[in-house]
């Protein structure tokens, strides 16, 4: 089963690094937002961010590529030759070897995309969605649907009108279907539309008649088409009463609070009501919401998880005391495990250092997995000689499972916005890696080593590829990290070919050099294609060579066709 899931994960893991990995396009110069469009966006990037947790996926294919036995594939694929099944054993042995280092190649890469996915979450929003529009403002009226029906004309007008931002048109003309064709089938969603057209021209008199047709519009007695046409009335009229609100209007401000701290039922339309509510009243004024943001924060169960995002969301933009205070009780008490690990990444940005304290109670406390390495996240986004300390107390405690000190010395050299690597971080690390005794926690070294390239971590990479005492597997691992580094030269690991006792240490030689473009790479990997004394080492090197479309590579290749 691990062998197959090692297939899946490869299957998997290809099309969303290709996706995370393209280049942004530049947004289009469209007009500014007000916070609280932007708010509700940020909202659905963090729900998109969060359904691929980088972080999580990668340590869990580091630790489904740990527990896959290569060599017991290739066993499985000489019992099955021997069974004379049609294939060749060997070809087979090669590509599961490829496979399983392509497969954790791609989970590095993972773990490397994880932090700058984990950026763009809290504090980034409005950088990250700067001149996009909000979804729910481009929402436009259905196509017309009824030619011969008498206000069908003015429905059109209507609605290019709306489309084309001439709003005060709009709602005339929506207004006139209304007025003098009650009996038409376009007469029940032109209420909510020129509601709408009412809201985009923002004046206190329009929003107000906005609400009186809300208000008067009786969803029951609607047609199927009808409703699904304005499914947004509940959202529009919470946007409206915000706007309101925000000019003073104290019965909208009453309405807001009510319907964002409301407490019963679990329906999908109520919640979405309130959570626009609350948004609003954030947006208005951050004071008169924090009762009612407290109030939905303390709630546990299941149906306000997004609406306790939400206000998760509003406390985390207050950088203060009482702020840190409400999201550390959320990140030690709340039910749900995303919204735990989202407040411990809000809270070095809302309390500094002083969240150092808070952050090491709860590695100290909880016995939650997901919740400690939360923790080690938000530690290691924190730039100060406290939070370094506790990072490197979690590394060197022998009780601490192995997995959450892979994750704290991953996280040392890991880029974060406002926090810095510095040259004791290194040091420490070179260090580091002679106490320890799990080639697991000394590989995860090897990987934070390499991502700062300076002349020291490259000579001790090299000494570490070069070790003879040292265990195949971690030799393997440096020389995968040296092919990555741009300082590193092709010539430099081809030299550690002369070194490789081991095939899998020669094999990972080959996978460096067939990344490279420099022609020492191929000259090597020809070489070795041509004299090697491992039969599966030269169809290794062979296989490499046809997918490089190199033209001395072509040329060798036929010429060990024609022998």
């Amino acid at each position: 089963m691990k062998r197959l899931t090692l297939v899946l994960f490869f299957a998997v893991t290809t099309p969303a690094i290709a996706f995370a990995q393209k280049p942004a396009k530049s947004p289009r110069p469209l007009r500014a937002l007000d916070d609280m469009h932007l708010e509700e966006m940020a909202l659905g990037a963090q729900d998109l961010l969060r359904s691929m947790d980088a972080d999580m996926f990668a340590a869990k294919a580091r630790d489904m590529l740990a527990d896959i036995d290569l060599e017991a594939v290739r066993g499985d694929a000489e019992m099955m030759a021997k069974a004379h099944l049609d294939f060749d054993a060997e070809d087979m042995s090669m590509r599961a070897g490829e496979l399983g280092r392509q497969a954790e190649e791609m989970a590095l890469k993972m773990s490397h995309l994880a932090p700058r996915l984990a950026d763009i979450l809290p504090g980034r929003m409005e950088l990250m969605f700067q001149g996009q529009e909000d979804a729910f403002l481009r929402q436009t009226p259905r196509e017309p649907w009824k030619s011969d029906d008498p206000a069908d004309s003015l429905y059109r007008a209507a609605r290019e009108a709306l489309n084309r931002g001439e709003y005060r048109r709009a709602a005339q003309l929506f207004s006139d279907i209304t007025q003098k064709f009650p009996k038409s089938e376009y007469a029940q969603d032109c209420r909510y539309w020129e509601a709408f057209s009412r809201y985009r021209l923002g004046g206190t008199d329009d929003l107000k008649q906005a609400i009186r047709i809300l208000d008067a519009i009786d969803v029951s007695s609607m047609t199927r088409a009808s409703r699904e046409s304005a499914v947004d009335i509940p959202s529009l009229r919470a946007r409206v009463q915000g706007a309101l609100a925000a000019r003073g209007d104290k019965d909208s401000e009453e309405r807001l609070k009510r319907e964002a701290a409301q407490n019963d039922g679990c329906d999908r339309e109520e919640v979405s009501v309130r959570a626009e509510a609350l948004a609003a009243l954030g947006q208005m004024d951050m004071q008169t919401a924090l009762p009612v943001v407290k109030k939905v924060l303390a709630r546990r169960d299941e149906c306000t998880v997004e609406l306790r995002r939400r206000a998760l969301y509003l406390v985390g933009r207050q950088a203060d005391s009482s702020a840190a205070a409400i999201i550390l009780d959320v990140a030690k008490n709340d039910s749900d495990a995303g919204i735990r690990s989202e407040a411990m990444r809000w809270l070095p940005r809302v309390a500094g250092d002083a969240a150092v304290p808070q952050l090491e109670e709860l590695l100290r406390t909880s016995t939650d997995e997901q919740t400690q390495r939360s923790a080690i996240w938000a530690l290691g986004a924190v730039d100060s000689d406290r939070a370094r300390r506790a990072i490197r107390t979690l590394i060197e405690r022998p009780d601490v499972s192995e997995r959450l000190r892979y994750d704290a010395i991953a996280s040392i050299t890991r880029e974060r916005e406002g926090r810095s690597v510095t040259p004791d971080d290194i040091a420490y690390l070179r260090t580091l890696y002679g106490k320890l005794e799990s080639p697991r926690l000394r590989e995860a070294v090897l990987m934070s080593l390499s991502r700062t390239e300076t002349t020291e971590n490259q000579q001790f990479l090299f000494a570490v590829a070069r070790n003879e005492s040292e265990q195949p597997s971690l030799r393997a691992a440096a020389t995968q990290r040296l092919g990555r580094m741009q300082s590193v030269t092709a010539n430099d690991i081809a030299k550690l070919y002369a070194v490789a006792d081991a095939r899998s240490l020669r094999e990972q030689i080959l996978y460096a050099l067939s990344q490279r473009k420099e022609p020492e790479a191929i000259d090597k990997m020809m070489e070795i294609a041509r004299k090697d004394t491992d039969p599966q080492i030269r169809r290794t090197a062979i296989s490499l060579l046809a997918r490089s479309n190199n033209e001395r590579a072509k040329k060798l290749l036929q010429e060990l066709i024609d022998q």
